[in-house]
């Protein structure tokens, strides 16, 4: 139960910030790059290696997005 729980904080946790990055804001990212370490988590404790790897990647790619955004002055 505790890994459904999980699993769906960080889907809804990855979908509100893709929403929110569509309306460029600096949360966005932050929320993104946050969410795909509960992904991370979720692959480890399943030994699902390809979404580690994927939750590693994209936690990179949203924080280079978040720091690029904050030095361009996007609003939160």
């Amino acid at each position: 139960m505790i890994d459904f729980i999980v699993q769906f904080l960080a889907t809804a946790l990855l979908l509100s910030g893709l929403w929110i990055m569509g309306n460029k804001r600096l949360l966005g990212p932050a929320m993104t790059a946050f969410a795909e370490v509960f992904t991370t988590i979720v692959g480890i404790t399943h030994h699902t290696w390809s979404i580690v790897v994927i939750g590693v990647v994209l936690s990179i790619v949203q924080t280079r997005n978040f720091l690029k955004w904050r030095k361009e002055g996007t609003r939160w």
